[in-house]
């Protein structure tokens, strides 16, 4: 059988069908025009055994009737399925089967012949190729009624002629019946391998389906979970600055102090703000791969005591040590993102370190590359906590030593970048232990800056 598949599948298989009806076509009508060429194919080759043995018995209008018929249905739909005809295609293979066995059922004898049994098989053939039903069933009906017709013959005793020798007329019916057989079982195949392609693709398509389904409920999720996040986050510093600004409103008199104090406080507070806005931004075009990367040469350790200025006043207020053991050497990398990248992990280490407690930030050469850690001494991180360190939205079990906020899209942010810029992070931390993260990142024309 599995022979018999391969050489069907070889004759009729659907390497045409970009060429039928173009790519991105319906793939019901692709599946049409393949049964169409399927049913052409197998045709086309019975019918050329049947005319070579009929000319080897003698039975030369019989051979006739097959060769003038196969030549328009192994033409006619090939031409109209060029010009995208589907349904000419269908009534021209069909209609040409049609005349075929009507004509050999009126020169082999009517239904005492084979032909009649052919013809038979007729409304099936329509009813799978014609996709106009309504034309179908009248076709099927008409082929019902002709075989009724040539059958009725026979009864009311009207001979039609045999014009092949009668000495050969049970090997014809033995030959005709056996190829009829053939030929139902290879069609049958061709409708079950493509009912079975259809099927696999629409399983395919559902599969696909249900991914994209999956991905945007998980995506709605992310994004009412974010919202909620934000919305939280943004509501307490909010509530300060107009806080604030209703006791600046209503005080007539305010003392110079207690005017820097608020004034502090609201800009402490508005920067909190404007950075959980800009971690949404940062998100929003890292997701869409819009992150450009400017490179340049860039003295490393000059860019990281730059950095570690900013952070001077809120280790002021935490009693947090900064020590630092900064290498001196330049890079070709992309300072912007690389000063984001540091930004990030040292306001994520003030966050989780202890009060009281130090950060430490080293910075060397690594090979060719840049390496860089920042370590806390604070609570650390769960081994449970290390897998969804730089996931969206992670809601870790340790929390800011003292109540900061986290929308929860640093570390991602962080990671997010430092794939950008080809490198890799990683955290090393135990409970109780504080936590390190570590980046490692290539670096070009690195050099050491003489004093």
């Amino acid at each position: 059988m599995d022979q018999i598949a391969r050489i069907l599948r070889a004759i009729w298989h659907p390497s045409h069908e970009k060429l039928l009806l173009g790519e991105g076509g319906d793939p019901e009508k692709i599946r049409q025009a393949n049964l169409i060429v399927g049913f052409t194919s197998v045709g086309g080759l019975f019918s050329i055994s049947f005319a070579i043995y009929y000319l080897l018995i003698g039975h030369h209008a019989g051979a006739l009737a097959i060769l003038c018929n196969s030549l328009v249905f192994l033409t006619l739909p090939w031409i109209c399925l060029r010009k995208g005809n589907l349904h000419a295609a269908a009534l021209s293979f069909v209609a040409s089967l049609i005349a075929m066995f009507t004509w050999l059922s009126i020169i082999e004898g009517g239904a005492e012949g084979h032909a009649v049994a052919w013809l038979a098989t007729m409304p099936f053939c329509t009813q799978l190729l014609v996709h106009k039903h309504r034309q179908a069933l009248w076709m099927g009906a008409s082929i019902v009624i002709l075989v009724a017709g040539l059958s009725a013959m026979e009864v009311l005793q009207i001979e039609l002629p045999m014009l092949y020798p009668e000495e050969e007329h049970g090997w014809v019916t033995l030959v005709g019946y056996t190829g009829l057989a053939t030929f139902m079982c290879a069609l049958g195949y061709i409708v079950e391998y493509y009912r079975r392609k259809v099927m696999a693709e629409r399983d395919v398509a559902e599969a696909e389906l249900k991914n994209v389904v999956d991905e945007l409920t998980r995506l709605n999720l992310e994004k009412n979970e974010f919202l909620g996040i934000a919305a939280h986050d943004l509501s307490n510093p909010l509530s300060v600055v107009y806080g604030y600004a209703e006791l600046l409103r209503d005080v007539e008199e305010v003392n110079e102090k207690d005017m820097k104090d608020y004034i502090q406080e609201i800009a402490e507070n508005s920067n909190r703000m404007r950075n959980i806005v800009q971690d949404i931004l940062d998100v929003n075009t890292i997701e869409s791969g819009r992150y450009p990367l400017n490179m340049e040469n860039v003295n490393i350790r000059q860019l990281f005591e730059s950095c570690l200025l900013n952070y001077r006043d809120a280790a002021r207020k935490k009693v947090l040590k900064i020590t630092t053991e900064l290498e001196d050497f330049e890079a070709v990398t992309d300072a912007g993102a690389l000063g984001q990248i540091l930004d990030n992990l040292i306001s994520n280490a003030m966050k989780y370190a202890k009060p009281g407690g130090e950060v430490r930030v080293s910075l060397f050469r690594s090979g060719p590359g840049i390496r860089f850690e920042v370590f806390n001494e604070g609570r650390g991180f769960s081994e449970e906590d290390k897998t969804k360190l730089f996931a969206r939205f992670a809601k870790l079990s340790t929390r800011p030593t003292a109540g900061e906020g986290s929308v929860g899209l640093g570390l991602s942010i962080t990671h997010k970048i430092v794939q950008a810029l080809d490198g890799e992070i990683a955290c090393e931390s135990k409970l109780n232990q504080g936590a390190l993260f570590r980046v490692d990142l290539p670096g070009k024309s690195l050099c050491s800056v003489k004093s």
